[in-house]
């Protein structure tokens, strides 16, 4: 009973620090959206979708990025769109297409750069 009452109180610490983490602006994150890249292949390019932050929920999402503002080029959202960008990209590796030929022609995943 001791380590469950421990486990409870460690899950809830977690949750509370990553609730207090505030979140950047659009405009602080330098994040961009092209509409013009709205109808591209996802999987291909530096967008929000391939990024390890962003949530598919809503319409799109950040754990970095506020949802609402105006990005570097004026245009205001409430979301942050799969086809955009900031400088908090990381890629996802398991989401993301590379367009590299290996040669072995086997997919770059997460694992093979961790």
């Amino acid at each position: 009973m001791v380590k469950l009452d421990r486990k409870i109180k460690e899950a809830v610490g977690a949750i509370d620090n990553i609730s207090k983490f505030e979140k950047l602006s659009k405009l602080k994150a330098s994040y961009i959206e092209y509409d013009k890249f709205a109808d591209s292949n996802l999987r291909q390019g530096y967008f929000c979708y391939n990024c390890i932050y962003w949530i598919n929920v809503e319409g799109g999402k950040c754990i970095l990025v506020k949802n609402e503002g105006y990005d570097v080029m004026g245009k205001e959202s409430k979301i942050i769109a799969p086809h955009g960008c900031c400088a908090g990209y990381e890629p996802n590796y398991d989401k993301l297409e590379d367009t590299r030929k290996k040669e072995q022609n086997e997919k770059l995943t997460t694992d093979d750069v961790t």
